[in-house]
């Protein structure tokens, strides 16, 4: 029984790892852009689900209102900032990002973010649900419905979409996309705000099981960079598949090992990829 506990337990981190990773992966895959402040959006998404939640907003509305805001802010981030740098070397991106994800964290612990702040679960999510003989808590099953629609519904629209047609030609050959007339700038604006709003709506869903505070979202920015270098650099296939992954290693290690030997399995693999297999599971990532 422990094992099945382990794995549910780890299939709902790898659903939260999911929708946040997806972001971290677009924004590299269109723009070349490591993205270090990505854990402060997460973090921003949790508080001000709480927020919401205490201002008595229901929660399928603060769904919808947190990653529209933290959507929006994403995208003036990269307007403002992002932009300015679109050309430089990579390293730059790192370490601007980094600068913008202290100074994010530094204004949410000004904004409350020191104490730790609990969203209630709704009552409709309470408690818990039998499938197959195996007791499973419901708000942990919504989180895993929720994070698998939202990653499928990207996909369909990725696919069916003139957005997403350009996302993927940008994605897939940069200069070619720029000679056939997309707009790079406005793409990347559009771009980095969607995959903000991923990390909101990661950080809002997990907020009743991870809590919120100012860096919340430090140790999942962490396990999201190894789902994406295990999924492959800009392969959305892959942080899919890795995303679960990863989530069923720190479950698991947790359990049987400790925290910190999970993460040093953790670590080995992404270490044995790295070496092995640099694009990833599908063999789709970008070796730069």
């Amino acid at each position: 029984m422990l094992a099945i506990s382990l794995a549910l337990n780890g299939i709902v981190l790898g659903s939260v790892l999911l929708l946040f990773s997806l972001g971290l992966t677009l924004i590299y895959g269109v723009g070349r852009i490591v993205n270090f402040a990505h854990g402060a959006l997460f973090s921003i998404g949790a508080m001000l689900g709480v927020w919401l939640a205490g201002q008595g907003l229901p929660m399928w509305l603060t769904l919808i209102v947190t990653p529209v805001v933290v959507g929006l802010i994403g995208a003036m981030l990269d307007w403002a900032i992002l932009a300015r740098i679109r050309d430089r070397p990579i390293v730059d991106s790192m370490l601007l990002t980094f600068g913008l994800a202290l100074f994010i964290t530094g204004i949410l612990y000004e904004m409350g973010g020191r104490h730790v702040q609990m969203m209630p679960i709704p009552h409709m999510l309470e408690g818990a649900t039998t499938i197959f003989g195996f007791t499973l808590p419901v708000y942990r099953l919504f989180v895993s419905l929720l994070a698998v629609m939202l990653a499928a519904g990207l996909f369909l629209f990725l696919k069916n979409s003139d957005w997403g047609l350009r996302v993927r030609a940008a994605n897939d050959d940069p200069e070619m996309g720029a000679c056939l007339g997309i707009n790079r700038e406005m793409l990347m604006h559009s771009v980095v705000g969607v995959s903000a709003a991923l990390a909101a709506i990661s950080g809002v869903a997990a907020a009743p099981i991870f809590m919120a505070y100012a860096t919340v979202g430090d140790k999942i920015l962490i396990l999201a960079f190894m789902t994406v270098i295990l999924g492959g650099l800009g392969s959305l296939r892959g942080a899919v598949v890795a995303a679960y992954v990863v989530g069923l290693i720190i479950v698991f290690g947790e359990g049987y090992l400790g925290g910190q030997m999970a993460l040093m399995l953790l670590f080995v693999l992404v270490m044995a990829m790295l070496i092995s297999w640099p694009r990833g599971f599908f063999g789709e990532g970008r070796t730069e």
